[in-house]
């Protein structure tokens, strides 16, 4: 067995990622909140042997609006809840919980993850996320998400949660009848912690997690988001659209996290991926251009749904100049041709693009050519660029798609892998059911005749799946320390 092996999660949202994708005929519509609906799709990836399932979690604000954005985003079961079930229902795979430090105190989160880590037998890991609205903040009794100091907070919280996850050693509880002895004192350390955003005492009312320290995930390419990768995550699953892109983020990460921790620490990098599995390469572009129909539009898709006055305004400027998908409201050739720098609306939305006009698209618009040749195969010089793909691409957004068929996307990955772009994938799918099932029973025995994906479990904890040692209690730590001196 080769000693690199590539690492597959799954991120599960209960529509799929396509923002038209729980409108396929073949996608559910209904139990998403019901206990099978989640433990159906645990059964999928934990046969096929992935290292963790995901539960994503960001706070919406205004659930009306944000159904035209995401509909992921609109429907979420609480994700400790949720893993808690997950945990009985399953014995090998990493369960990976989502949570806002903005939104929770240390103490409690630390108990929360602590105690879901003793419950699935060392399969807990936490994903910080910092990313929600102002709105969002108002359900927690805040004016505001905090802006750049969200970051200078979610550190400090970073560094408490880890000292209470080692508040209290393993053996601390003695239960010896004979001595009448519950605890052992020694082994109890309070924090007294008094910094900028917390005053925590500590100690944590159990033994320390049975991995230590659970691990942490993170996702974000800002110059706060890497200085946070590389200080604190074992995981980091941001997905730049190409695999030299991704490889330079994963340098320039672990450089950083050098720097700040001062040793080299492993970090695994799992780009965010979402496949498009069928049995041929035209039926999977097939596939990708039926889910770009059930996009939502505009109601005007020519001419868009703003008044003249909206193109020239602060409000467009800021979706014009955002790296984000088109947003509901601009989802037009209008809209389009504003971003890319070249008027289509003459050619309607099923008009095709041709050599003439593509040459006066602006960077933006060259990089939507690219994307769509990519995925389709389609491109000016075969003629087959229409209006409605690139509006298409312009709102389902640029990050990473595979399209084609089993061999053709493990391809993909393989190629990803080899170049050191990743460490393996964040998987996501469009809708369920048969695109997740196709992954798993299609792509992912490719990937193990090939070599570089397990064929069984080989531990039972998360740590265990990435080859990570549980790392030394950092009060015992200091007390040796204390000590040699």
């Amino acid at each position: 067995m080769p000693e690199r092996q590539l690492h597959l999660g799954y991120m599960h949202w209960l529509n799929g990622t396509h923002w038209g994708g729980w409108r396929h005929p073949d996608a559910p519509t209904a139990d998403a909140f019901g206990l099978e609906y989640a433990t159906r799709a645990l059964r999928i990836v934990e046969d096929a042997k992935f290292d963790f399932f995901f539960l994503g979690d960001t706070l919406p604000g205004d659930l009306a609006a944000e159904q035209w954005i995401t509909t992921h985003n609109t429907g979420r079961l609480e994700p400790f809840t949720l893993a808690s079930q997950l945990a009985l229902n399953s014995s090998k795979i990493g369960l990976v919980v989502t949570a806002h430090p903005t939104f929770y105190e240390p103490y409690i989160l630390a108990r929360l993850t602590a105690s879901l880590d003793h419950l699935s037998g060392g399969r807990a890991a936490w994903n910080v996320v910092l990313g929600a609205s102002d709105l969002a903040a108002r359900n927690f009794s805040l004016p505001d998400l905090g802006g750049a100091s969200r970051y200078e907070r979610a550190d400090e919280f970073i560094h408490v949660i880890r000292r209470l996850w080692d508040s209290v050693e393993q053996g601390a509880y003695l239960q010896d009848k004979k001595t009448g002895r519950y605890i052992d004192d020694s082994k109890f350390h309070r924090l007294d912690w008094q910094g900028k955003h917390f005053q925590v005492a500590g100690t944590l009312p159990l033994e320390r997690p049975p991995q230590g320290q659970l691990p942490l995930l993170y996702a974000g390419a800002s110059e706060q988001s890497r200085e946070l990768t590389a200080k604190w995550a074992d995981i980091n699953f941001t997905g730049p659209a190409t695999p030299e892109e991704s490889a330079a983020f994963n340098t320039d990460v672990r450089r950083r996290a050098e720097r700040l921790r001062g040793r080299v620490d492993p970090i695994f990098f799992l780009p965010g991926i979402t496949p498009l599995v069928a049995d041929t390469r035209a039926e999977a572009v097939e596939l990708y251009e039926e889910l770009n129909t059930l996009l939502p539009y505009d109601d005007d898709i020519v001419e868009g749904d703003q008044d003249e006055t909206y193109w020239t305004s602060p409000e467009w400027a800021r979706v014009a100049g955002a790296r984000f998908a088109l947003p509901k409201g601009v989802r037009s050739v209008r809209s389009l041709s504003e971003r890319i720098g070249a008027d289509l609306r003459p050619l309607g939305i099923d008009g095709t693009v041709d050599a003439d006009a593509a040459a006066r698209f602006n960077g933006y618009g060259q990089g939507l050519l690219r994307v769509l040749a990519e995925r389709t195969g389609r491109s000016v010089s075969n003629g087959g660029v229409r209006v409605r793909d690139l509006l298409a691409a312009a709102i389902a957004g640029n990050f990473p798609l595979v399209i084609g068929t089993a061999e053709q996307v493990a391809d993909t990955l393989v190629d990803w892998f080899d170049q050191g772009a990743a460490e393996g994938f964040n998987i996501s799918v469009p809708y369920l059911w048969e695109p997740l099932e196709r992954f798993a029973g299609e792509v992912v025995p490719i990937l193990q005749e090939r070599g570089v994906y397990r064929a069984e479990y080989t531990s039972d904890t998360f740590r265990g799946h990435f080859g990570l040692d549980i790392p030394p209690n950092s009060f015992t730590t200091e007390e040796e320390e204390a000590t040699a001196v």
